[in-house]
């Protein structure tokens, strides 16, 4: 299977929500603590966001933002100082007022225009719990994404405004829509290129040919017996290079990874696969149920069993 689209499958996103944003003036929002992937894109106007320990930056249009697990952050405009407005009780009240409105403004819809004006078109989504933990892994806590390199974001820009437009309306099947949409998104997301440059993992080997066609080889047939000579052999390298490059680049030596990603579809299978150890253990590459059993008891903390059954009663 091909390396994202398996990312994307042991993510499962979900509790998709999209909206449009607009400040006018001097103004400050403040957003709560996040867990999972707040992302927006500024279609006019400038502004500023800051989450703690990375200080302050500017967006303006046409930039994507992506924030993963935030902790409580901030967005501003204008020239002047603005009382900070908690968001949530913002937007709470909107929808209180008016369940269909869907924008944050201030002056009506025909006034939205001029200087101080900024538009944004934000979205959230949250992933299956058993595996969220690898989208915080192949993303830094904050990526700017710069409008500067606009041939590398029509795709995604393209796919926002599909799903702008299956947002606001009320066709049969939207919800299914969404869904798709988000997938692509996400994909589009992961795949543009200056995402592999902000941490080591996945999307970085992906971006490296010789270590792109391990991957894409170990990833196709995970329960395969890997070994780094066979890992190496895909990549047209001798072991030792092989090694070295691939944990310069991924930021874990080969078996490491593969072991990570081994335990993450072990995980998957055991809770939403509802497969027996001997199952999960033959997926995964593992000869014997009881050298899987060790392995993922090591890994994980608790025995495979144990595991399915604790996610299971959590649900």
């Amino acid at each position: 299977m091909d390396p994202l689209t398996q990312l994307i499958e042991l993510l499962r996103p979900r509790s998709f929500l999209w909206k449009e944003l607009v400040g006018t003036g001097s103004w400050e929002w403040l957003f709560p603590a996040d867990r999972g992937v707040v992302f927006g894109r500024v279609i006019s106007g400038r502004c500023r966001f800051e989450v703690p320990g990375s200080g302050e930056h500017e967006v303006g249009p046409g930039d994507y933002l992506l924030l993963t697990n935030p902790a409580p952050w901030s967005l501003r405009g204008g020239a002047g100082h603005a009382l900070p407005v908690d968001f949530d009780t913002v937007y709470a009240a909107m929808n209180a007022d008016d369940p269909d409105r869907t924008n944050l403004a201030s002056p009506p819809m025909g006034e939205r225009a001029g200087a101080d004006v900024t538009r944004i078109v934000a979205g959230h989504f949250e992933f299956d719990p058993i595996n969220a933990w690898l989208l915080a892994s192949l993303l830094s806590p904050v990526v700017h994404l710069p409008a500067v390199r606009r041939a590398e974001h029509e795709l995604l820009t393209g796919v926002l405004q599909m799903i702008d437009a299956e947002a606001s309306s009320e066709r049969p099947g939207r919800p299914a829509v969404l869904s798709r949409l988000l997938e692509i998104m996400l994909v589009e997301l992961l795949r543009t290129p200056q995402l592999a440059t902000t941490r080591r993992g996945m999307l970085s080997g992906l971006s490296d040919p010789p270590i792109a066609a391990a991957l894409r080889a170990f990833h196709a047939d995970i329960d395969k017996p890997w070994s780094v000579a066979s890992m190496a052999a895909q990549a047209h390298l001798s072991r030792s290079a092989f090694s070295g490059r691939f944990t310069t680049v991924v930021g874990q030596p080969p078996m490491t990874y593969a072991l990570t990603w081994r335990m993450a579809i072990a995980r998957d299978a055991l809770v939403t696969g509802h497969k027996n150890v001997e199952q999960v253990a033959a997926a995964t590459g593992y000869g014997s149920a009881s050298a899987f059993s060790i392995a993922f008891s090591r890994t994980v903390g608790v025995s495979p069993a144990r595991y399915a059954r604790e996610a299971l009663d959590a649900e």
